[in-house]
């Protein structure tokens, strides 16, 4: 359905089996629940005969994750696409961390220990590296195979799979509201508008 879809305008007009296109459905799906829906990113997610997809969906698919693993255990693709719905990593491995993401945490890392006694007097190039070693810790807080498996936190998702003959490839993971910017209120500033307004 989705294969030939590289657009949003794209996707919207697929046909669903009822005929109806994607489309179609969601001004169906927002006028039932009474709020608005919105089909904003998709993903196509392919995979070769010796690898199968991870599917979960939490809280009634308000996050839903696919992951792709090599090997033939569907038992084990699961379990790690539940570790990715739970966990919320950013991306698979070090590698698939996009570099301004990695270069952002080190900057937040280096700010740390510029204000830290202990390190504040170290030159730009110590503190680089020093910034270097502590991305670990990120990094195994944020890479899906580096986490500590939820079953079994004696090991790491990359070991698990391995295990049981797998090897994570990809990940996809979606949050319903994910990357929508809020709307930010400030009472005492509308308050502030409106007399001005009415002066």
């Amino acid at each position: 359905m989705f294969d030939k879809c590289v657009t949003e305008e794209e996707a919207n007009e697929v046909k669903l089996k009822d005929g109806k296109t994607v489309a179609e459905r969601i001004v169906e799906e927002t006028a039932t629940i009474g709020e608005k829906i919105s089909f904003r990113r998709f993903q196509r997610i392919t995979k070769n005969d010796d690898e199968v997809f991870g599917i979960y969906s939490h809280m009634g698919g308000k996050i839903t994750t696919i992951v792709v693993l090599k090997g033939s255990d569907g038992d084990v693709a699961r379990d790690v696409a539940m570790q990715a719905a739970a966990m919320s990593p950013i991306a698979v491995n070090r590698d698939s961390v996009p570099a301004d993401v990695v270069e952002h945490e080190k900057e937040m890392i280096k700010a740390e220990m510029k204000n830290d006694p202990k390190t504040a007097g170290k030159s730009d190039d110590i503190l680089d590296k020093m910034a270097t070693g502590k991305l670990g810790k990120f990094f195994k807080e944020n890479c899906l195979v580096e986490q500590d498996f939820i079953k079994d936190s004696s090991m790491t998702v990359e070991k698990y799979a391995k295990e049981n003959g797998c090897e994570v490839l990809s990940m996809v993971r979606y949050a319903v509201g994910e990357g929508i910017e809020k709307r930010q209120e400030n009472f005492a500033e509308e308050v502030a508008a409106q007399m001005s307004a009415a002066n």
